[in-house]
C-alpha cells in the first residue's frame, strides 16, 4: 500500500493471497514497481537486494 496506494495495494495483496495454495511455486515475490496482479516474472533476482534490505533496515 505505501508504493501503489490503498485501492491498488489492496488488490495487489488480495491477488497475492489467492495465488498462496499448494499449486503455486511460491517463493520470493517483492512488491513490483508497476503495478500488476500478476507475479514478479523473475522475482530471484530481487532476492539479494531483498535481503540486504532486510539486514541494513535495522
Amino acid at each position: 500500500m505505501e508504493k501503489h496506494g490503498l485501492i491498488l495495494g489492496l488488490l495487489m495483496g488480495s491477488a497475492r493471497i489467492l495465488r498462496c495454495n499448494p499449486f503455486n511455486r511460491g517463493g520470493v515475490d517483492p512488491v513490483p514497481d508497476k503495478f500488476t496482479l500478476l507475479r514478479n516474472p523473475h522475482p530471484e533476482e530481487d532476492e539479494d537486494e531483498i535481503i540486504v534490505r532486510k539486514f541494513h533496515s535495522h
